[in-house]
């Protein structure tokens, strides 16, 4: 029998519980554990071609830049394991393709990409209401990202600016990253913002977790915080929580109370309507991949591109509520892939032109303030 598609993010019974997994999470029974010395273990990496390539309108160079992102990438595993195996023939290997070629790649202009492959935790992690199983495939899931981050200052990043971003489940690990690791850190001199898109990371947490940073209130700010979630205007969370990580540990918030969240138009958290004219949405096109089928679990091998959005314009702005909201004809043809209004699935995309300018009017700020760029790489 042909399962129907559902998708993950309206929070559907019948779907969450279709990829519970039937054993307790297992410390001694795992995926094997990447080994970040080795490129095959980051799914983008400085003079790698790959899908982080992509761009609607110009031919990306693959030579080493002064700037440097660490990028996470969302949630693409939805199988019965608490953590996904790296396997290149599974579906969820393809999907991490698929976010590089819609997301990571809004920074390959200006960025080096660094994004590793890790063991990710699968979805039903973020509904694990009955035991602890899902808060320890999420730890694991950050251990490597901890470990590859540790590598990647240590072996490749040479002193240079850097950026850190990541979505859904990458925006969380960011979180938890930017604290252990750049927050009253040395690494915090050459560190110029982290896009933690399609997270919820409410306000009474920041001074906790970043004391020396600060959330970003314009396009051009260092060493600042920027996140949102998107919806249709309109759309609320009032009665959805999310598990959340604190030094104290997991907690579990509402979704709906005070955010960090900028309007991707304006860079701050403006509850005006506005419209960026230079901002250049895209869709992702393929010959063989379904996103919505969130039952794959095979490699398709698709053949992957993006383009622009050129005919369709839509408006943006900061609700009451701490979200992104957005109307216009854009949002019109795309709500019938939006839950409910929930439009977690475009966080990136439909901003995709204004974050790759932004990206790049921060990178050149880097060298007017305490910032600077290096004179002397290793090689």
């Amino acid at each position: 029998m042909t399962k129907k598609k559902l998708s993950p993010w309206n929070n559907n019974f019948e779907f969450i519980q279709s990829l519970k997994p039937e054993i307790n999470f297992n410390s001694e029974n795992l995926p094997k554990e990447p080994n970040y010395f080795e490129t095959q273990s980051w799914a983008a990496f400085p003079g790698k071609d790959g899908f982080q390539n992509l761009s609607p309108d110009k031919q990306l160079s693959l030579d080493d830049k002064e700037i440097d992102v660490f990028f996470i990438h969302p949630t693409g595993y939805f199988e019965k394991q608490w953590n996904a195996p790296i396997d290149e023939t599974s579906a969820a290997y393809e999907r991490t393709g698929s976010h590089l070629a819609t997301q990571a790649s809004a920074f390959s202009e200006t960025c080096n990409v660094y994004a590793p492959y890790y063991r990710q935790a699968t979805y039903f992690s973020f509904f694990d209401a009955e035991a602890n199983n899902g808060c320890k495939a999420l730890d694991l899931a950050y251990s490597d990202l901890s470990n590859a981050f540790e590598i990647f200052m240590a072996k490749h990043n040479n002193g240079k600016p850097f950026f850190i971003a990541g979505h859904s489940q990458g925006a969380l690990h960011g979180q938890r990253l930017v604290n252990e690791y750049v927050s009253k850190s040395g690494a915090k001199k050459n560190f110029i913002a982290a896009y933690l898109i399609g997270y919820i990371l409410p306000t009474k947490y920041f001074d906790q977790l970043y004391p020396d940073l600060s959330i970003s209130n314009s396009s051009d700010d260092q060493q600042t915080i920027i996140s949102w979630c998107t919806g249709i205007e309109g759309f609320r969370r009032n009665r959805a929580k999310s598990v959340f990580w604190t030094p104290n540990g997991w907690t579990l918030e509402p979704m709906e109370q005070a955010l960090v969240c900028q309007n991707p138009f304006s860079w701050n958290a403006s509850h005006d309507w506005m419209i960026d004219p230079n901002n250049i949405p895209i869709r992702l096109k393929s010959d063989k991949l379904s996103l919505a089928d969130y039952y794959a679990t095979k490699n398709t091998y698709s053949k992957l591109s993006i383009e622009a959005i050129s005919d369709l314009t839509f408006e943006a702005r900061v609700s009451k509520n701490f979200m992104v909201e957005t109307k216009g004809p854009l949002i019109k043809k795309i709500e019938r892939f939006a839950n409910d209004g929930d439009l977690h699935n475009f966080d990136i995309s439909l901003f995709w032109g204004a974050i790759r300018n932004n990206v790049r009017s921060r990178a050149k700020a880097v060298s007017y303030t305490h910032l600077t760029l290096p004179t002397n790489r290793e090689v």
